[in-house]
């Protein structure tokens, strides 16, 4: 009895975790954590790049230019790992990173580090795939459950030290060292994954990269780039400028879809849409990705201009979303690994998403700082219950073969939607304050074009309480057309199987009766 017991256990239990991919996961984090803190170090130093470099007029694309290599390659990415192995995959990417970074520091034009940020993306577009990738390859599904939630603290975290770093290490040392820094911390990382990185031998398949399908979707990702950036501050959103690239992006798209259909190794085989456990954490990636990171990037203007807080205050509110978002992230882990089932984790995202979004539309310039970081702290929470369970779903089905496709091209859905969050709740924005401001706020002449926090100290009070006003109205209306995006999310997610996690990659999943 005592031995059918055992036998019992063990099979609902993961075997422990090696040291070797302990490791190697420690030199992921790294990896990941220098990754994600890039843009927020970059842009903390950026006035001071523009400043000794020239050409201001360039300076968002050193931000762009990133962004936009950094998308487009991660289903290239993904792809390529599943043809050649991850690990030399990721020693490519890693060392494209830190070349990147190296010239960046070396940059003596705007122009060179723009084209050198190119370079960087293109090495941290795979670091952010194939990092996952590899996790998901070493662990079994309830391990990689527990795992992958510190990934989530490693993306706050970042987020919270990136600004700090970035400005003392900028005046400490020169703008240049927030480059030449990702030099020592990639090369021990790579130590550490090279030493220990020991993955499943595969079978050799045939390389055939679908070229034609990679030079198709980089150009959708770079049509997505341009007119989010472009939409709205070059060009209107109407103009033919902005319309006309839409209309090519669209058409681009419509191109890639005819090529992956006939290409002998699509980038992303279209086959993998008829799993509706794929098709709906894809889904809902791109919708809470479209909705929560969306409306964070708004949140900051809201706190400082509709609730009147410092920049430094704002800063320490916003950290209550962090918290909430690593704090989930880590609980939803640890249950999932005891349990092994998952499909909780997106419903309640999705349902505790719109709650607050629908909190966050009530507050007024009145409401108290302390349920405004309450409603932020619910916010949080949705977004880290779903920021990997959706990843690990759609990884749970993935055939081996197909393993990094799966799981780039889940990133890819939640990389496009955060994409499509900033463009469409910025027109919305933008639309709203235009209205609001000249009924609500008696600004001077010019100062709606001014609203940082040194122009706000010199404003008389009562175009202060207008603008707190006309802030707070316009961003409630954002925040009421985000809800229903997560609404439908939640209808996604109830759609979603609740599979069992299984016990290895690439094996059959679906057995009758396995369903709940």
């Amino acid at each position: 009895m005592a031995l059918r017991t055992r036998g019992a256990a063990d099979r609902d239990t993961p075997p422990p975790v090696g040291k070797d991919v302990r490791i190697v996961f420690c030199g992921l984090l790294v990896i990941t954590f220098m990754a994600m803190m890039d843009q927020a170090v970059v842009a903390t130093a950026g006035p001071t790049v523009a400043g000794e470099l020239g050409g201001l007029d360039g300076y968002a694309w050193v931000f762009v230019a990133y962004m936009l290599a950094f998308g487009a390659v991660m289903p290239v990415y993904g792809k390529v790992g599943d043809l050649l192995g991850r690990g030399p995959v990721l020693v490519f990417a890693l060392v494209t990173f830190l070349l990147g970074s190296a010239a960046c520091g070396l940059a003596g034009s705007m122009g060179e580090l723009i084209a050198f940020r190119l370079v960087q993306g293109l090495g941290g577009g795979g670091l952010a795939v194939l990092a996952m990738a590899i996790v998901g390859e070493l662990l079994e599904p309830r391990q990689r459950a527990r795992y992958q939630g510190v990934f989530t603290v490693v993306f706050a975290t970042a987020s919270i030290a990136g600004p700090a770093v970035g400005g003392l290490v900028t005046e400490a040392l020169g703008w240049r060292w927030v480059f030449f820094l990702n030099l020592p911390i990639g090369a021990v990382a790579l130590l550490l994954v090279v030493e220990r990185l020991r993955l499943p031998v595969r079978t050799v398949r045939p390389v055939r990269v679908d070229a034609v399908g990679a030079v198709l979707l980089g150009g959708v990702v770079t049509g997505l780039v341009l007119v989010t950036t472009w939409g709205g501050t070059r060009y209107a959103w109407t103009s033919p400028e902005t319309l006309g690239l839409a209309g090519g992006t669209l058409t681009l798209a419509a191109a890639w879809l005819v090529v992956e259909r006939r290409a002998v190794e699509p980038l992303v085989p279209l086959r993998l849409f008829k799993d509706s456990t794929f098709a709906l954490a894809n889904l809902i990636a791109l919708l809470s990705s479209l909705a929560l990171f969306g409306v964070l990037n708004f949140l900051p203007l809201f706190l400082q201009l509709g609730s009147g807080v410092t920049v430094s205050y704002s800063a320490l509110l916003m950290v209550a979303a962090l918290v909430g978002m690593t704090g989930a992230s880590l609980v939803a882990g640890q249950i999932i690994y005891r349990t092994g089932r998952y499909k909780w984790a997106p419903v309640l995202s999705m349902a505790l998403g719109t709650v607050a979004l629908l909190l966050l539309s009530t507050c007024t310039a009145q409401t108290d700082e302390l349920v405004v970081a309450a409603h932020l702290t619910v916010l949080g929470t949705a977004a880290g219950l779903s920021q990997q369970t959706v990843t690990l779903a759609a990884q749970n089905t993935a055939p081996r073969g197909d393993f990094g496709v799966v799981t780039s091209t889940v990133a890819f859905s939640r990389n496009v939607g955060a994409l499509f969050g900033n463009a469409l709740f910025g027109a919305i924005l933008t639309a709203r304050l235009a209205v609001e401001l000249p009924e609500r706020s008696p600004l001077p002449h010019g100062a709606s074009a001014d609203l940082s926090p040194e122009r706000l100290t010199e404003l008389p009070q009562q175009a202060l309480d207008g603008l707190a006003t006309a802030c707070t109205d316009a961003l409630s209306t954002v925040f009421l057309c985000a809800a229903p995006v997560l609404a439908s999310g939640f209808g996604a997610a109830l759609l979603m199987r609740n599979l069992p996690l299984r016990r290895a990659t690439g094996e059959r999943q679906h057995r009758p009766g396995t369903e709940e």
